[in-house]
């Protein structure tokens, strides 16, 4: 047995229209909810429950139509938590009988804005990812601006991104890899919408709609230059001693700062040997073997690690660091902006950074030959693409990589004569 279901006025000696509720029985169980119909007294009939059919009430039909509608609503409701449940949960069952009388209205699609809000707050991505999701949010309600349409979804399209692009690159003056940045979000946040029925526009996904980019021109640390760091006495100054010694675990490990600042004593295994780590940003555990240094680095530190401090911090004092070791090359860096190419010269300690050390791991592991695919099982690459935007080896040093292979040192062949 599911139940039953009858119907009775909230006040029968009404002289105006009424309620209609909705009684429900189960053994000892009683729910009464209004079904939001009302009628006079005077038209409803006790003994059916239901509207008395006369004249006077020519509407009778339609609205016992409706009641009957009601009762089988509320029953199939009834039977899917019984199935759901295999008992009664009373407050539970009320909470799903008001709603089959009453249907919530389902929310209209969000905007264009909004779904991007949504999708900011509601992404599990790092503070730091999140943050500049809403950088490029504030760019495209600035650009709306200059528009005399609204941005919608069904907006993104090549026009959309053709004069996106000269925006940025004309009125904006942004650097080719923060445009490339910003479409680049912008694709992440279409394909959120798609997937969340807000829009079917694909606009996106034009082969022309490209993630514009140039490859950055950054600096990496040799293993002399790493060597010199290293060895700098740093015992007058335990602030920089600290930096240095954790700059020096990230050029021995590849790890990034988000790594680097989550190491514990027992995340190195096998005696003292080996580094195991699940990384942040993909969630995938590497194991690392460890070199010299940083098994030096921990006996320093009675099996510990230096505590990291923020990534800012981090920066500002590596760079005082590489000066303090005369890390003093000339470098010469090209950007386009606005559209144009610039050249600045630099002495190279301006530009380390500590992401400088993950670089520094994979160019000089490069360098010395360790296959690829051990490399980028360390950094976490999933293409050999993605990991040679790492790898930071001039012309020369290619050619001096090259001369040691065999192919440049073998005998010539020789040509034998019939």
């Amino acid at each position: 047995m599911a139940g039953k279901v009858t119907f009775i006025l909230k006040d029968p000696q009404a002289t105006d229209e009424t309620p209609v509720n909705l009684v429900f029985w189960y053994d000892q169980l009683r729910i009464k909810i209004s079904t939001g119909e009302r009628i006079r007294p005077k038209y409803w009939n006790k003994g059916t429950h239901r509207a008395r059919e006369t004249k006077d009430f020519p509407e009778f039909e339609n609205f016992n139509t409706r009641l009957d509608n009601h009762q089988r609503n509320v029953m199939s409701a009834v039977r899917d938590h019984l199935n759901e449940n295999n008992t009664i949960l009373p407050k539970k069952l009320r909470a799903e009988l008001a709603n089959a009388l009453r249907p919530k209205p389902e929310k209209e699609p969000l905007t264009f804005f909004p779904a991007i809000q949504e999708y900011i707050d509601t992404t599990n991505k790092a503070p730091r990812t999140k943050l500049s999701y809403g950088t490029t949010l504030n760019v495209l309600k600035e650009y709306q601006k200059t528009l005399k349409t609204p941005l919608t979804f069904e907006s993104i399209n090549m026009d959309f991104y053709e004069h996106f692009v000269k925006y940025l690159t004309e009125t904006q003056n942004f650097a080719k890899n923060t445009i490339g940045d910003h479409i680049k979000k912008i694709k992440v946040f279409m394909n959120y919408a798609n997937d969340k029925g807000y829009t079917t526009n694909k606009g996106h996904e034009h082969r022309k709609f490209q993630t514009i980019s140039e490859t950055p021109e950054t600096v990496y640390l040799n293993d002399s230059e790493l060597l010199t760091l290293y060895e700098k006495d740093l015992s007058d100054n335990s602030r920089l001693d600290r930096v240095r010694d954790l700059f020096i675990i990230g050029c021995y490990t590849g790890l990034r700062f988000s790594d680097l600042s989550q190491l514990t004593p027992e995340k190195f295994t096998d005696d003292g040997t080996r580094l195991k780590i699940k990384t942040v940003k993909t969630g995938e555990i590497v194991v690392i073997p460890l070199h010299w240094t940083i098994k030096e680095i921990l006996k320093k530190y009675n099996g510990e690690t230096p505590r990291a401090l923020s990534n800012q911090k981090m920066n500002v004092y590596i760079k005082e660091l590489a000066e303090l070791a005369e890390i003093k090359e000339r470098v010469t860096i090209t950007k386009t902006k606005g559209g144009l190419n610039f050249e600045k010269k630099f002495e190279k300690w301006e530009l380390v950074t500590v992401h400088t050390a993950r670089r520094s791991f994979a160019t000089n592991m490069f360098l010395a030959e360790v296959p690829t695919i051990s490399i980028m099982k360390i950094t976490g690459h999933r293409t050999e693409r993605a990991f040679m935007k790492y790898i930071k080896v001039s012309q020369e040093q290619n050619a001096d990589k090259l001369s040691k292979h065999p192919y440049f040192s073998k005998s010539p062949l020789k040509v034998v004569n019939d």
